[in-house]
């Protein structure tokens, strides 16, 4: 039996990882992956980047992960600006030189592992997405599961064949995706390990609690910009 957990959608939350990654020990899996939009928005980039080092996570690249997102409002754009000065030549250089997709082999399954989609790692995949729009962002891609994050929301959906599994966001898991609105985030931590021997697959979807107090201890404990606006967000 083979098992991998996969992880996404981190934004330097420290907590919430270890929160998981202390889950994951307790699962025995042979690989942990990460998804990208390893940092910004979260108090301890650094913290957080050299966790995943201590780990031996393989990671791909996220949209937020080259830190050019340049969000329209002034406090996302002093976080990102935050971020990158925290993060320093060395780091970025790293982060932007993580893939932007891999595949790996679980119990004879092809596994692709995306951000967004193989087409854009900003593309949202959602339980409404038309199978048209799936097929075509898709095209010319091998695989009998992919993988993926970006939306903030746990999915498990079939496109014909193949499934399409979202794990969620371990840093800032969303009620719902974005749609332009601030969104209502969650006081959890979500992830998700695929299991797999002789072409026998199982997804699951696992949700962890996150300590609100520890949390917010690190937020206020950093220098990160609005800091007590932004954790308004999970604690009301």
């Amino acid at each position: 039996m083979r098992r991998v957990a996969f992880i996404s959608d981190l934004h330097a939350n420290l907590v919430a990882v270890d929160a998981v990654l202390a889950d994951i020990d307790r699962l025995d899996v042979d690989e942990i992956i990460c998804l990208g939009d390893i940092v910004d928005l979260g108090p301890q980039p650094c913290e957080l980047l050299d966790r995943l080092h201590e780990r031996e996570v393989r990671c791909i690249r996220g949209n937020h992960d080259t830190l050019d997102e340049h969000p329209p409002h002034h406090l996302l754009l002093e976080i990102e600006a935050w971020t990158e000065a925290q993060l320093g030549e060395a780091r970025l250089a790293e982060l932007a030189g993580l893939p932007e997709q891999l595949t790996v082999e679980i119990g004879g399954a092809q596994v692709l592992c995306v951000h967004g989609s193989p087409r854009d790692d900003t593309d949202q995949i959602l339980a409404c997405t038309p199978r048209e729009t799936l097929v075509s962002w898709v095209a010319d891609h091998e695989f009998d599961v992919m993988v993926g994050g970006h939306t903030h929301v746990q999915l498990l959906r079939r496109l014909d064949a193949r499934l399409i599994v979202n794990v969620g966001s371990v840093g800032m898991p969303f009620e719902r995706a974005f749609d332009g609105d601030a969104p209502k985030i969650l006081p959890w931590c979500e992830y998700g390990v695929i299991s797999g021997e002789n072409g026998v697959l199982s997804v699951d979807l696992r949700r962890v609690p996150l300590d609100l107090e520890r949390f917010a201890a690190s937020v206020r404990g950093s220098s990160l910009p609005g800091a007590d606006r932004w954790l308004e967000q999970w604690l009301t």
